[in-house]
């Protein structure tokens, strides 16, 4: 009995040693999946000096494309320098200033449609890149888009509010949209920022001037019988120094409206400025029982008294003129004629050093004061002030002029000049 009982035991024992424990089997899928992280960490810290070596010779290819691309275009070859950053894009595709210098390249061979494109994508990945927001932007303005350019001009200016080129192409595409206050406001605005720039001057001259068409086009269509469109006609004679057709439709418009401010000012000036001197006085005389205030009514009478030497007449005109306008340098130059003539050289001194100090590269008053000071017997001042006089003139001779009219609108006041000799110029 024991003896079949120690055989079953040990019978059930082996049996029992065979059978796997879970903890057991726990243990060994731990230290495998161990072993399979370690080989494969082991695997790629192998393989990534592969991989870097790899960007490294990429990001150096591409450094190459760029530099050549660069060189073009500093050579003007816009064509391969665009062959250049195309290359270096297909290198390093995510980099945003890539594509902004290929559209730089696309744009300046005017492949505008291209250039577009490709700045597009620039702004996808950056959205305030300045560089792709402006061209965009003039892209845009040129292939007729203009409705699309105006946001990233616009952009553009909020990155950097000292860019010309961006007011002006979005004044433009302002003014092509029919929105014509908004071109203007935009050009007002680039005038403040660049009050000395040719092309800000032009455009927004040249806008002033369309929108002047403009309006009197409209008033010619709605009041063509007016005496106020008979006013603009006799202008646009005058400003052409067709005098006798500005004559005949100042005439015109008088006869419709008499008593109307300006219009008799407009005809005696064209009088003034032909010699006519008794019917401009007239003409002057008439402006000033509608128009009291009228300055340059007041002296175009004192200066016509003072070329006829009828002194004591010119004197109080000349006098109140300066009162109503005291920057009007032409009235001090009368002024200081008007003494001259009288024998009051040192009220003639001080009012010709008024005209001096407020037009210092007019040659006429410099010639007045070399008179003047030659008349005193102050032989040196005399010769300075004749040389200055010869400097100036050369300089002025040498230099093209703009109209009057021009000088008069830069600087804000009707102030005229004439050679003490010449008769009368352009109010």
């Amino acid at each position: 009995m024991q003896s079949n009982h120690s055989e079953k035991l040990g019978d059930i024992r082996p049996r029992f040693g065979n059978i796997k424990a879970p903890e057991a089997d726990c243990c060994r899928d731990t230290v495998r999946m161990r072993a399979r992280f370690l080989l494969l960490t082991f695997f790629i810290l192998c393989l990534l000096p592969l991989f870097s070596a790899a960007q490294s010779n990429r990001e150096a290819e591409a450094e190459k494309d760029v530099q050549a691309a660069k060189q073009a275009q500093a050579q003007g070859d816009y064509a391969r320098a665009a062959a250049g950053y195309e290359a270096a894009l297909r290198l390093m595709p995510g980099i945003p200033e890539l594509y902004s210098d290929l559209g730089l390249a696309y744009y300046y061979q005017k492949k505008y449609e291209k250039a577009i494109e490709v700045f597009q994508q620039a702004l996808r990945r950056k959205p305030d890149l300045l560089g792709p927001n402006l061209f965009l932007g003039m892209a845009y303005v040129r292939t007729g888009q203009f409705k699309e350019s105006i946001a990233p001009l616009r952009k553009a200016i909020s990155l950097n509010p000292k860019l010309q080129e961006a007011y002006i192409n979005l004044s433009g595409s302002y003014h092509e949209l029919g929105k014509d206050e908004e071109a203007l406001e935009v050009l007002q605005r680039a005038q403040k920022a660049f009050p000395n720039d040719a092309e800000v001057l032009y455009s927004l001259g040249t806008l002033y001037y369309q929108l002047m068409f403009k309006t009197y086009g409209e008033m010619a269509r709605v009041a063509p019988n007016s005496y106020r469109y008979d006013q603009v006609m006799g202008k646009s004679f005058e400003e052409r120094e067709e005098y006798p057709a500005a004559v005949y439709e100042y005439q015109e418009a008088i006869k419709k409206n008499p008593s109307a401010p300006g219009l008799h000012y407009a005809l005696g000036n064209v009088y003034w400025l032909t010699a006519q001197l008794a019917k401009a006085k007239q003409q002057f005389e008439a402006e000033l029982e509608i128009s009291p205030e009228d300055y340059m009514a007041t002296w175009k009478l004192g200066n016509i008294y003072l070329q006829e030497r009828q002194f004591d007449k010119a004197l109080p005109y000349l006098q109140k003129a300066i009162q109503e306008k005291p920057d009007l340098a032409q009235v001090y130059q009368d002024l200081g004629k008007l003494y001259m003539e009288t024998n009051h050289p040192q009220r003639a001194l001080f009012y010709l050093k008024k005209v001096v100090a407020m037009a210092p590269d007019e040659p006429d008053p410099r010639y007045l004061l070399a008179m003047l000071y030659r008349r005193m017997g102050n032989t040196a001042e005399a010769q300075t002030e004749m040389g200055m006089f010869e400097k100036l003139t050369k300089a002025a001779n040498e230099r093209r002029r703009p109209p009057a009219g021009l000088l008069r609108a830069a600087s804000g006041n009707q102030t005229e000049a004439s050679h003490p000799a010449e008769a009368p110029v352009t109010h």
